[in-house]
C-alpha cells in the first residue's frame, strides 16, 4: 500500500496538505500512532504516524514542529497523518515544516479514527499478500525482519507467534501440530 491510496479511501476522508509524486507512491510498512514531542527512536523505515498534535499548542514556535517532523524524515517516515480533533485543523507552521522535510502530510477529519486508518491499512496489506500467488513471502517485510530477530534471539514459539498477528490487532490464533497438538497460541486464544 502507497500514501496515495490512502487518498482514494472515501471511508477515510483524508485530505493532502502538502505531498508531490515521490512522496506520495511511498510505500507504507506499517503504522505508528504518536503524541510525543520526539517519537524518532519509536519509528521505523517506511511507517505512517498518526498524531492527534497534543504535543503542540497555538503558542508554540516554529522550531517544536521543525523538531517534531526532522524526527519522523530521520526516522524515515512516509507520511504524517495528523488530526484535526484537538487544533480544529492541521496548524500550518507544520505543513510547512513537512514541506521542508519531504513528508507527505494529510489531516484526518474529526469523524475519521485512528483505529480505522490503522485496520485499513494493515488489512490491505495482509489482502495484497493473499493475492500474490508468485511472492515468496506470506508477511509484510517489517513483519517478517522482526520475527527473523526474534528467532535468532531464541524467543519462545508463543511470542512469535503472537508478534507475527499483532498488526491484525491481536486475533486468537494457534500453530498446531499434525496431530493436534497445541505448540503456540497468542494470549488471546
Amino acid at each position: 500500500m502507497h500514501v496515495e491510496d490512502l487518498l482514494r479511501l472515501e471511508s477515510l476522508d483524508l485530505t493532502l496538505l502538502w505531498g508531490d509524486r515521490p512522496q506520495l507512491t511511498r510505500e507504507i510498512s506499517g503504522v505508528t500512532a504518536t503524541d510525543l514531542e520526539d517519537p524518532g527512536r519509536f519509528l521505523q523505515r517506511g511507517e505512517l504516524v498518526l498524531s492527534g498534535l497534543v504535543w503542540w499548542a497555538p503558542a508554540d514556535d516554529e522550531a517544536k514542529a521543525e523538531r517534531f517532523v526532522a524526527a519522523l524524515a530521520e526516522a524515515g517516515a512516509v507520511a504524517l497523518l495528523a488530526g484535526e480533533e484537538t487544533h480544529g485543523g492541521v496548524p500550518e507552521v507544520l505543513v510547512e515544516a513537512c514541506r521542508r522535510h519531504g513528508i507527505a502530510i494529510l489531516s484526518v477529519p474529526v469523524h475519521t479514527s485512528f483505529r480505522a486508518v490503522t485496520d485499513t491499512v494493515y488489512l490491505r496489506q495482509w489482502g495484497d499478500l493473499s493475492r500474490r500467488p508468485a511472492a515468496p513471502y506470506a508477511l509484510p517485510e517489517n513483519v517478517r525482519a522482526e520475527l527473523g530477530r526474534l528467532l535468532a534471539e531464541g524467543t519462545d514459539p508463543d511470542t512469535l507467534l503472537t508478534r507475527a498477528v499483532a498488526h491484525l490487532g491481536a486475533p486468537p490464533a494457534y500453530v498446531l501440530s499434525a496431530t493436534g497438538r497445541t505448540i503456540a497460541r497468542t494470549p488471546t486464544a
